[in-house]
């Protein structure tokens, strides 16, 4: 159980990853792109990743069984996701905890998405689902909480869709005859009711995405920063050091959070202990 500083740090971090996405970046999605051919070269640039990012969406949408009618979008994000959704004529309920989502979803003025900032650990709904969405969210809360949750959440006959990234249980390189079929995720799903009916391991696709941003964080962003650290204290270095000592806590968070991005879109750590998986569940 986190505490509410955790939760507060948590937050912090979110936040700066989704400027950085959206304001350094300028994508107007904060899902990884994906690659039909999965390639991979010093050629790709941000419009490259926007085209790809509209790519997951399509092919996202693509799993969602004809007959669904109602969607609830968990960490439903800047809402590309909800808004294609609602395209496809589906009525989607879109939460997250972050204040920050909820401006794009205002800006969107569309009667079939309703947005709500809520955990999904604390959401309640009079009415049930067709489908719930886990597009890279299912790792922001407990398995067992998740699913559980989803079980009460999702109508009779109705489905599950995840997307999302697993990393290996023992936190090393998965072996190079593993089937994503084994992840233990779909064993815990089965004991909620909810049996996969599709599965498509899509990590080489996804790829091209996580070397463009550890590019720009290594060759664009840390930079900058430094650049304006310097800067600074050279121009009055006084102001700086007291510029920092007010924000000590955030400089905490936003190295943590700097951290936490070098991890995460490291080439090699991703190709060796994480697999990006797209799961269709239905529920018995």
């Amino acid at each position: 159980m986190k505490t509410s500083s955790q939760h507060s740090d948590l937050t912090a971090e979110l936040n700066f990853e989704l400027y950085f996405v959206t304001e350094v970046l300028k994508l107007h999605s904060l899902h990884y792109g994906y690659w039909d051919d999965g390639r991979s070269d010093d050629r790709i640039d941000l419009e490259d990743v926007r085209q790809a990012q509209a790519r997951f969406t399509d092919r996202l949408v693509s799993f969602v069984p004809p007959e669904t009618k109602t969607v609830l979008d968990v960490g439903a994000g800047v809402g590309d996701n909800a808004r294609a959704l609602s395209l496809s004529g589906r009525r989607v309920t879109a939460i997250s905890p972050d204040r920050n989502h909820e401006k794009y979803f205002d800006a969107f003025g569309d009667p079939n998405i309703a947005f709500q900032r809520s955990k999904f650990e604390d959401f309640e709904s009079a009415e049930g689902f067709d489908l719930l969405l886990f597009s890279e969210s299912h790792r922001y809360f407990d398995r067992r909480v998740g699913l559980e949750k989803a079980q009460r959440m999702v109508s009779s006959g109705g489905h599950l869709l995840l997307s999302g990234m697993f990393r290996n249980p023992e936190k090393k390189a998965y072996p190079a005859d593993f089937d994503v079929a084994d992840v233990p995720y779909i064993q815990t799903a089965a004991e909620y009711g909810f049996v996969p009916v599709k599965i498509s391991d899509i990590t080489p696709n996804i790829f091209p995405t996580v070397e463009l941003a550890d590019r720009a964080i290594t060759e664009v962003l840390e930079p900058t920063m430094r650049f304006a650290e310097a800067y600074a204290m050279a121009r009055s270095p006084w102001k700086a050091k007291l510029f920092r000592w007010f924000l000590s806590k955030e400089d905490k968070v936003i190295d943590r959070a700097l951290r936490k991005l070098r991890r995460k879109t490291d080439p090699v750590r991703f190709q060796e202990q994480f697999r990006y998986v797209t799961i269709l569940f239905k529920k018995q």
